[in-house]
């Protein structure tokens, strides 16, 4: 499977290193503009903005793809999930504190535009800080389940 990740503070590129290692997939970082976190900070209060991004094509019909929650929206995963299709696709959203089931449901809308399976997994970023251990655990229980032996 692809795994794939954008990460500003590095705690998302932790857990795909990690999960990655498990799996024995090398993550690809979703790249993009390096901006101040005041901008990017404003662009997450702009529903459905998209940026330029770069990114290895996939090669795999799954694919995991691990992000933060903004406000209401993360641009470079906006854009990512518009252009890229997979059979099954697992999103894997690190948050800090507060609506990240309605985030959550708008990545999995924008994401089945293009993808036909698409499952949803939540990630408390001080439980990942506190217990790596445990959290990669139940996360790595999720993508075998979500994709069993086909990815």
């Amino acid at each position: 499977m692809d795994l794939y990740f954008f990460s500003y503070t590095g705690t998302c590129q932790s857990i795909a290193k990690e999960l990655g290692s498990l799996l024995k997939s090398t993550p690809r970082a979703i790249k993009t503009y390096k901006l101040p976190y005041f901008l990017w900070l404003i662009f997450s209060f702009i529903p459905n903005l998209q940026v330029k991004i770069s990114y290895e094509k996939p090669t795999s019909p799954y694919g995991v793809v691990i992000f933060p929650k903004w406000t209401f929206n993360c641009p470079p995963i906006t854009t990512f999930l518009r252009e890229v299709s997979f059979k099954k696709l697992l999103l894997v959203i690190c948050y800090g504190g507060w609506r990240e089931k309605p985030y959550g449901e708008y990545y999995k809308n924008l994401a089945l535009r293009k993808s036909k399976e698409v499952k949803i997994y939540y990630i408390k970023r001080a439980s990942w800080e506190r217990n790596k251990a445990s959290e990669l655990e139940r996360l790595e229980e999720t993508v075998l389940k979500t994709f069993g032996e086909e990815g």
